[in-house]
Order: structure tokens, then C-alpha cells, then sequence
């Protein structure tokens, strides 16, 4: 062997050893997205059931008292985190859109995913849980872990026992024949027809993810997003084995947006049992992260997508459905994360995008509206949010989380508030049970205050809360004359974030994009005023 020969594999030694301790230098950055969640938990105030395991990341890490969503919902939520762009600036606005071979949404050019540039860094990346994006995109681009064998682009996984959920039937084994289910929702819910989702295909919820930390190669940095339930899918017969005890509807506070009624407080208790088992849950995955050795080189970032699936809340951009947990934890980095810390300014939690890159030592890209949460110039006047077509209910309307005031712009005016969204056509299979629907019949009635009532209701252009004074924003100031300068200037707020955005809520949808929602959805499941002309066959 010449020298020249050793020369070489010298510096190949020295480039891979320089490598290996650059990747152990990196700190692995985890995302824990709890699905459907406000944050009900003692850390933010909320003592009505103990959650240790997120109390105990609150005192370990930075806690953000007034954290808000870009968009009330999923997919349009988790579009803007996975790009730090607001939604209505990249066209993916609607709820679950572009999932179909003849309607696709292509990201502008200068727009590039948060996986994609963590793997140009030389991170290692993973998704566990759904994508739920609202574009084109190719999973092996995003992720280098679990994206093998998956589909690409629009599919995903199919559920036969579609059924079985919309008949509001609640099976503690999860076992349950997919066909007389069907039959009984589709008698139900009027689900009858060539639609999608009367055929039980979700295929358009995306791809159903995978891979996990401890599919890393050894010395690897990794940008991982891991998921639990959250307000999903609560099985109560269940709470016994991770040792919780249902929460009795009559010990919950009912807020002023809603009746009185068992129905509402046991929507209520049901959202704490949710809140009981994702601490349960956390505790579980903290543990697994330890004994893995991942501690202490791992910033976790805890949040929820949007708030509970509250009649007001999922869907709606009120307070009780943009504001949401965030935790930020990293015990390899007490100097910039420093435990115990409160923060209560205004953030977006879109923000974590480009806070991840900041922590990881990366370029935050120009294009991202999204900002260094721990920047020292971090500020955030306002927190903007939207809301657009939700499943099969069309809608527009904008919101301005200020420190004290939230003001509400409603552009479609000829139609209300609650227009027989997905959640009320499934409660159709059992509407006796359902706080949806047993809060529409006393509305009907004329039982109800005026406040709740209002959603059912002719609509009004502009709400202003004061949040301070009305936290369940229930009176609306903006016709008064104390307030127009707070209105007024909440407005010129709206005005420019619309144009900065060129906001593409604003133009008409496409036929293609019209065309998805009504080959997804059975007509009598479609009352907005654009799908007039339909009938149901």
C-alpha cells in the first residue's frame, strides 16, 4: 500500500469519524401531536382531572399559555405546520382537498416541506401518524423512514367499518361486521348513493404513516413525528387499564355557549376521559424515549392540531377552538429552553416549524411565515386564522387573536353558522345522545339564549369578544360604539393579512375542486347554497 493509498483512506477516516460526531452533535427533534385537544390540563389551570405526566414536561420545559392554530381542523392545521406557511397563502385552505387524481394542489415553488429540509441537513425523518396534507407531495421525498411500500400523493387507507362509525356504535373490541353496520348508517344518515364515503372509502385521509425512533441507524439524528389519539375515539370501558375513572358529567363546568343539558355535560366528561388517557399516554412514550437513551440529545415539542370536538370549537375559529397546549422540552438545552418557564404572549402554533429549525442550528427559509419562537425579537402582535370549506360545509371566514381582543369576519352570509356539518350528519344515527343535534332542536324551539342560539341563526358579518371579560365569547361587542376603535383596527388588521397572503380563500373554487366534495359526499349530506342544484337521486 503507497502512501498516496494511506493518504486517501486517512482522510476518508477522518471525514467519516468528523461526520459520526456531527450527527451525535445534532439534537433529534420530536413533534407529539395530540389529535382533537384544548388544553384541559392542571399545568394550563384546569384541575377538574389531574394529568401528572404533561404537568411534569411543563416544569422540565417552556409552557405557552396562549398558543392558537392556524385553522381550526386537521388537514389544513397540519398543512401549514408541515410547511410554516399560512394555509390560505399555499391554496390548502379546505379540508381535506386535492385528494384526487383530477384535482391536485402543487406547493409553490419556493415552498419547501419541514421533512425535506431536515433530510437535506443529514437528519434521518419520520411520520408515524397520518399525513393529512393538502397537497401533492411524494412520501419518500418527506420521510426516509416507514415511506416504503406506501402510496404516494392522494391514497391512503381504506376503512370498510365506515359503517360502523357513522351508526354511532361504540364496540369495546373494536370487532365489529363492517356490512349490517353500513346498512344501518346509510338508513341513518341518508348515506346511500355512489359517494365515497357512502362506499365506507377514506381513502382521501391520506396516508396512514409509519416508522418509528428506533428505526434510526444508530448515530443518526432524526426529525420524528410521533401522534396519540387525543379527543378521538374515546372507549371508556377501557379507562380501568391504564387506572382512570370516568369523569362524572355532573361535577364539569358547562361555558355559556352551550345549554345545560346531559347531553353537553357528557360531551363535556367524555373530552376529560380523552384528557385523562393522553396523559396516560404521554407517560408511556416519555418512558420508552428514557430507556432508549433519547432523553437527554431529544426537543419535544407536545401540541394539539386544533380544540376539542366541541359543537363551537372544532371547525370554528372561536377561542375555544384555536387555542391549544404547547410544551416545549429540551433537556439537553437548559440555557435556551429553561425549565419552568411560562410564556404568556400570543404565538402561532406554526411556529414550531421554524422553531425546530432554529434549535437544530438550520436555516430558517425566507418563504415561512412561520417564526423562531425563542428568537430575541420574537413577537407577534396578532395571530391570524381561517376557517374555509370544513368536509362537506362551504364557509369563509377569517379570524385576529389579539392580547385581549378576538375579532371574527363572516363572509358567506347567506347561510348559518351550523349548516349540517359531518359531525351532526353521523349523529343523525342516534340524535337523542347527540349534543349536536339536541342543541338544534332547542334552538328550533326557542329555548335557548341568545348566544347559543346564534349559530343557528341569521349571520352577522363582524364579531368582536373581549376575552379578558368574556372568555366564552358570548357577547359581541362589535356593534358597540365603546369598542369601534379596537373594531376598526382589528380590521385593517384582516385587510392587510388577506392581501399579504393574496389569501386563496377569496376566488371561486374550480369545477375539479367542486367535483371532489360532491364525489366524496352523498347530496343529502350537501345544504351549503352552491350545491342548490343537485338532487338527491
Amino acid at each position: 500500500m503507497n502512501r498516496n493509498t494511506l493518504a486517501v483512506l486517512a482522510t476518508l477516516l477522518i471525514c467519516f469519524t468528523n461526520n459520526v460526531l456531527a450527527d451525535k452533535n445534532k439534537p433529534n427533534i420530536l413533534w407529539i401531536n395530540i389529535d382533537d385537544q384544548s388544553p384541559w390540563y392542571g399545568s394550563y389551570g384546569d384541575n377538574t382531572v389531574e394529568t401528572p405526566n404533561i404537568d411534569a414536561l411543563a416544569r422540565q420545559g417552556v409552557l405557552f399559555e396562549r398558543a392558537y392554530v392556524p385553522t381550526p381542523v386537521c388537514a389544513p392545521s397540519r398543512s401549514s405546520l408541515i410547511t410554516g406557511n399560512y394555509n390560505i397563502r399555499i391554496g390548502a385552505h379546505d379540508m381535506r382537498s386535492g385528494r384526487v387524481p383530477a384535482y391536485q394542489i402543487h406547493l409553490p415553488e419556493d415552498v419547501t416541506t419541514l421533512p425535506e429540509l431536515f433530510r437535506a441537513a443529514g437528519y434521518e425523518t419520520y411520520n408515524d401518524s397520518k399525513d393529512d396534507f393538502n397537497f401533492t407531495y411524494k412520501r419518500s421525498d418527506l420521510y426516509s423512514i416507514g415511506a416504503t411500500n406506501q402510496p404516494d400523493i392522494t391514497a391512503g387507507k381504506t376503512k370498510a367499518a365506515m359503517g360502523g362509525k357513522l351508526a354511532g356504535k361504540k364496540a369495546a373490541t373494536g370487532k365489529q361486521t363492517a356490512k349490517p353496520a353500513a346498512k344501518t348508517a346509510a338508513k341513518a344518515t341518508g348515506l346511500k348513493g355512489k359517494s365515497t364515503l357512502a362506499r365506507g372509502d377514506q381513502s382521501w385521509k391520506g396516508a396512514p404513516g409509519g416508522g418509528d425512533w428506533r428505526d434510526v441507524p444508530k448515530g443518526k439524528a432524526f426529525f420524528g413525528q410521533t401522534s396519540v389519539a387525543g379527543g378521538k375515539g374515546m372507549n371508556v370501558a377501557a379507562m380501568a387499564s391504564y387506572g382512570a375513572t370516568p369523569v362524572d358529567p355532573a361535577s364539569v363546568r358547562v361555558p355559556a355557549q352551550y345549554p345545560e343539558i346531559p347531553q353537553v355535560r357528557q360531551h363535556i366528561a367524555t373530552h376529560y376521559n380523552s384528557v385523562l388517557r393522553t396523559d396516560y399516554q404521554i407517560g408511556q412514550m416519555i418512558e420508552r424515549l428514557k430507556q432508549d437513551r433519547l432523553w437527554e440529545n431529544t426537543i419535544i415539542f407536545l401540541f394539539t392540531d386544533h380544540g376539542s370536538d366541541m359543537p363551537r370549537s372544532k371547525e370554528f375559529v372561536y377561542a375555544e377552538g384555536l387555542h391549544v397546549p404547547l410544551i416545549v422540552i429540551a433537556p439537553g438545552m437548559q440555557d435556551v429552553i429553561k425549565p419552568g418557564t411560562r410564556r404568556s404572549d400570543i404565538v402561532n402554533l406554526m411556529d414550531v416549524t421554524a422553531t425546530s429549525l432554529a434549535l437544530a442550528g438550520l436555516e430558517i427559509p425566507e418563504s415561512m411565515d412561520a417564526k423562531n419562537l425563542f428568537a430575541k425579537d420574537y413577537a407577534r402582535k396578532y395571530v391570524f386564522s381561517s376557517a374555509d370549506r370544513m368536509s362537506n360545509v362551504i364557509d369563509r371566514v377569517r379570524s385576529v387573536m389579539g392580547e385581549r381582543y378576538h375579532y371574527i369576519r363572516n363572509f358567506m352570509l347567506d347561510r348559518p353558522l351550523m349548516n349540517w356539518g359531518h359531525r351532526e350528519m353521523i349523529s343523525l344515527a342516534n340524535p337523542e345522545a347527540s349534543s349536536f343535534l339536541t342543541i338544534r332542536r332547542l334552538a328550533e324551539e326557542g329555548k335557548l339564549t341568545a348566544a347559543q342560539a346564534a349559530p343557528y341563526g341569521p349571520r352577522i358579518a363582524e364579531e368582536l369578544y373581549d376575552l379578558k371579560n368574556d372568555p366564552d365569547e358570548v357577547v359581541n361587542l362589535a356593534a358597540d360604539p365603546a369598542h369601534k376603535a379596537k373594531l376598526d383596527e382589528m380590521r385593517a388588521a384582516l385587510t392587510w393579512w388577506i392581501e399579504d397572503t393574496d389569501d386563496k380563500g377569496q376566488y371561486p373554487r374550480s369545477q375539479a375542486a367542486m367535483d371532489e366534495i360532491t364525489g366524496r359526499f352523498p347530496v343529502n349530506w350537501l345544504r351549503s347554497p352552491e350545491f342548490a342544484h343537485l338532487k338527491d337521486d
